[in-house]
Parts: C-alpha cells; sequence; structure tokens
C-alpha cells in the first residue's frame, strides 16, 4: 500500500480528468479544423486521442455509471431514469444510491490517494472520501439535491460560486429571447464551473482530479433544431437571431479546458472523455406502445396513452418556479395515477415498452414466473415470441423515406449473458437518419403521430477522448476503447489494483507505463 501523501500546494496533480457530457466528435473535429476550438485542435496535435464505445442499447443512461464502476449495466444497474420493479408492473425512479456498485475513486481512497471528484454524472456522496466530492451542483438532470463531501464543504461552495445558473434543463422553450437566455445561462455555468474547478485544483497535491462539464449536454438536447437547418422545427430567422447556441457553448468549454491545462502544468497527465455525442432526435420510441397493441391487437393501452398524454403536456406547460415547488407533489401523483392505468393493461399483454430514454426502444416479455400475472411461458414459447417480435418489428417503414424504421431488434442477453430480471428483453434499434412520423407494415397498418416532447436534440452511441502528458504517445489509438475502460486505466496508473470490473487499462496503448505510486 502506499504512503499517505502531506498536502502539499506546490506539488503537481498528478491526474487530471475532465469530462464533456455528450460532447458530440463530430462538431469537435469540426469546429477544431474551423480554428473555434484551439484547445481541441492542440489536443489532437499533441496528445494522444481515440473512439470510444458505450454499453450497446443502454448508452444514454448507462454511460456514466458504466465510466465510474468499470462495469456494464448488467452488473451496476442502471440502464434509465425509471425502471421497472422486478416483480411488479411498477415503474420507479432510479436514483443514485440505487447502483448497486460503487464508484473505482473509492478503491482509490482507501488506497490513500488523495481525489477530488466534481459533478461526475449519477454519483451520490462517497461517506469518508480522501479528498472531496461535489455531487449535482450543476449536472444535467440532477438526480438528487446538491450536496458535497464532507458535508461543510456546501457552504463553502455556494458562498464562493453560488449555484448554477440553470437548474433544470428541460423546458418549454419557444422565443428566440428564451433560447438565447438558456445559451448565456450555460455560458456563465460554463465559466462558473471553471472557476469552482480552478479553485480547487489549486489545493494541488491530487491524486486525481475529475470535473464533467454538463451544459454541452443541455445545450444539445434543447437547440439542435437551431443548429441543424434540416431538422423539421429549424426556424431560419430564430437561428439568425439567437446564432448556435451549441457553438457558443463548446467554445467556452474549449476555453475552460485551456485554463484547466495552463493550471495542471506540464507534470500532469490529462485525460478528456466527450461521453456519448449527440444528433438529431430521431426515433420511433413514442410509437413503440401503439405498435405493439397493433401487433398484438389489444384496444387497451389507448386511453391510457391519451391520459398520461395530457397529464405531460398540462405539467410541461407550467412555468420553472411552480415546477419545482409543485415536483415531489407530481412525482407521488404520476406514480400513483400511472399504476391505476397501467397496471392492469401491461398485466393483459403479452409483452409491453418500458423506459430506456428513447434513442434505443425497450421491450418487456410479461413472463410466467417473473411477472406477477406473466402470459408467456420461459423456453420455445418466450423464443417463439421473441422472434416474431424481431421478424414484425423489421417489416415496418417509414413512410416519410420509404426507409425500414428498424435496423436491429435483438435480446439484451446477446450482449449482457445470463439471466438478468431488471433489464429489458429485446431492444430495438430505430433507423434515425430522417424523422419519423408516419410508419407502416401490413400488421400495424398506417400510425400517425408527431413526437411532442421538448428535446429537439438526442445521443449517438460514440464518444471521443484525448490523453496527454509526460509519457503519453502522439496520434490517434486505432483500437476503441470502451468506457468501462477508464476506470481500471486511471487507477492502474496510480498504482492500485482495481478487481471485479469489466473494463481494462488501455494505459499501454497510448504509451503510458508509468506508475505514479513509485514517486511516492
Amino acid at each position: 500500500m502506499s504512503r499517505p501523501r502531506v498536502n502539499d500546494q506546490t506539488s503537481p496533480t498528478k491526474i487530471l480528468f475532465i469530462g464533456i457530457d455528450a460532447g458530440d466528435q463530430d462538431l469537435i473535429f469540426q469546429w477544431s479544423k474551423e480554428g473555434l476550438l484551439p484547445t481541441f485542435r492542440s489536443l489532437l496535435e499533441k496528445g494522444a486521442w481515440g473512439i470510444t464505445t458505450n454499453p450497446v442499447g443502454f448508452y444514454v443512461g448507462a454511460v456514466w455509471p458504466s465510466f465510474f464502476t468499470g462495469n456494464s449495466p448488467a452488473r451496476h444497474g442502471r440502464y434509465c431514469y425509471e425502471q421497472l420493479r422486478t416483480g411488479t408492473y411498477d415503474h420507479y425512479d432510479f436514483l443514485p444510491f440505487d447502483i448497486k456498485l460503487e464508484p473505482f475513486w473509492n478503491t482509490l481512497s482507501r488506497a490513500n490517494q488523495r481525489v477530488a471528484i466534481i459533478d461526475v454524472p449519477k454519483t451520490c456522496p462517497s461517506i469518508d472520501l480522501n479528498g472531496i466530492q461535489i455531487v449535482d451542483w450543476g449536472t444535467h438532470d440532477r438526480d438528487i439535491e446538491f450536496c458535497t463531501w464532507p458535508e461543510d464543504l456546501s457552504v463553502d461552495v455556494l458562498a464562493r460560486f453560488g449555484k448554477h445558473p440553470i437548474y433544470r434543463c428541460n423546458a418549454n422553450r419557444t422565443s428566440s429571447a428564451e433560447f438565447k437566455d438558456l445559451r448565456d445561462a450555460l455560458v456563465l455555468g460554463v465559466e462558473k464551473r471553471c472557476e469552482l474547478a480552478r479553485h480547487f485544483l489549486d489545493q494541488g497535491a491530487w491524486d486525481l482530479f475529475m470535473t464533467v462539464f454538463a451544459e454541452s449536454h443541455c445545450v444539445g438536447h434543447q437547440c439542435w433544431h437551431i443548429h441543424d437547418p434540416t431538422h423539421p422545427r429549424h426556424d431560419a430567422e430564430m437561428a439568425r437571431s439567437v446564432g448556435d447556441p451549441i457553438k457558443d457553448v463548446y467554445i467556452a468549454i474549449d476555453a475552460a479546458i485551456g485554463q484547466l491545462l495552463a493550471q495542471a502544468g506540464p507534470e500532469t497527465t490529462v485525460f478528456i472523455l466527450a461521453s456519448h455525442g449527440m444528433g438529431p432526435h430521431y426515433d420511433g420510441t413514442f410509437l413503440l406502445d401503439e405498435i405493439l397493441c397493433r401487433l398484438e391487437e389489444s384496444k387497451l393501452s389507448r386511453a391510457r396513452r391519451q391520459f398520461a398524454g395530457a397529464l405531460e403536456r398540462g405539467w410541461n406547460k407550467i412555468p420553472d418556479g411552480p415546477r419545482k415547488r409543485l415536483g415531489p407533489l407530481w412525482n407521488r401523483a404520476i406514480r400513483t395515477l400511472g399504476m391505476a392505468v397501467s397496471e392492469p393493461e401491461m398485466s393483459s399483454r403479452q409483452c409491453f415498452p418500458i423506459g430506456n430514454n428513447d434513442v434505443y426502444g425497450a421491450i418487456r416479455i410479461n413472463l410466467v414466473g417473473r411477472e406477477p400475472l406473466g402470459r408467456i411461458k420461459p423456453g420455445p414459447e418466450y423464443d417463439a415470441l421473441c422472434e416474431k417480435l424481431r421478424g414484425d418489428l423489421l417489416t415496418l417503414v417509414n413512410l416519410d423515406n420509404g426507409r425500414p424504421l428498424v435496423r436491429k431488434v435483438f435480446k439484451t442477453t446477446d450482449f449482457y449473458p445470463g439471466r438478468n430480471d431488471e433489464l429489458p428483453d429485446l431492444l430495438v434499434e430505430w433507423d434515425r437518419e430522417d424523422p419519423i412520423s408516419r410508419v407502416y407494415s401490413p400488421k400495424t397498418g398506417k400510425i400517425q403521430k408527431v413526437f411532442e416532447g421538448l428535446r429537439s436534440g438526442d445521443h449517438k452511441p460514440e464518444g471521443l477522448f484525448f490523453a496527454l502528458g509526460p509519457s503519453i504517445k502522439r496520434g490517434r489509438l486505432e483500437r476503441t476503447v470502451s468506457v468501462m475502460d477508464f476506470a481500471p486505466t486511471l487507477a492502474s496508473l496510480l498504482g492500485v489494483p482495481l478487481p471485479h470490473v469489466e473494463g481494462e487499462s488501455f494505459a499501454a496503448l497510448i504509451g503510458s507505463n508509468h506508475n505514479f505510486s513509485e514517486l511516492q
């Protein structure tokens, strides 16, 4: 075990990790080439870089837990903000406290490594951490209220930096003024986050210092239609008035990263991860329930869908202030009312959709012995239904472009072997090249519906990473690395074994065989 190290502010940070939540590799490449992102351009020229992969089918809800546990959602348990409670037809809000595995920085802390963990998404405070942790100060779609370790650190953070300018990203904005305000608040959020990170980075002697910019996530969801002239919601006049909020936020993040790199200095090894991309919000998940009902000839869910849709539309029209105050009441009401309407309907069907964010549809088979009122027996009957659903879904056509609506339908066990009753049974990969509003197959007939969600942007499956430091080779890493590989990579560089992870260290691939523990 390494010896405890005295907090010496003159000692450089050993590893600096910077996350860009939902940072998009194509935008980074484009704007770096155009000279708008000089820090990223320098990283491409002077550091190692490569493409990252995320959990197949679950890369929206599982990316950060997979990052900080080094394991897949089959092990850590999180794939969506709302999940089906095993043994029921009830859904519950999945919170960071529900993640089954601990973050890798707990292992580092127990090995006397001094760590600073600032706003890594989907986390909760690690008690007795050897260092500091800031949770949900300004994360996207925060799960819990802002808190810290040590607990009294929160007072200092609020006194020095205040609250993040954006409390809730997902709001019903329609005017140029509203989108300008959002853009300005996010740019300010980047600047305040940089100040906060620099304040704690200046304390020195960190073995691992981590911070994540969430503003790229929010602006991508809310402003893709302003950025993308091909998007059906694009308004050229609004774009001329507002500019490109996504570009403005990326430029601010690029400048902030430049400041952090300069402060860390050349002795620090740096990793930067743009997690899981962003593009237009084109998918068919909002149609999946209707599709499955027509395939099964079920007529019970229409009223439920209309009822839930009316509730959501009404809720989205409430201003931010009252929504914040009414949030707990809303959560209790929708959980109670949703159960009252949906449980009998779900229990009567052979299968039904369950939450998995949007980019992949998720289907649960109403299985005998697992669901309370299961209808499909395990074994041949289950396999036959899965194959039938696969075939039926693959016949669907997007009438607006003539292309198949669905690219693939696969069993979750194809990528996550073994029985895991918490995961969906089938995952549906949509063809997301164009908007989806009119679909057809001989069995379903024509289904027509427009996506009414507030988000015009949604995620892409791959990410991008950079590494820079005294022993890091320059150039592109030809092999992709998994988001699960970062935990064992960072731990190995600090000389700390990280057992029970699926990820593998890629330190040797980027030329880094440096073990910081040898310097202690």
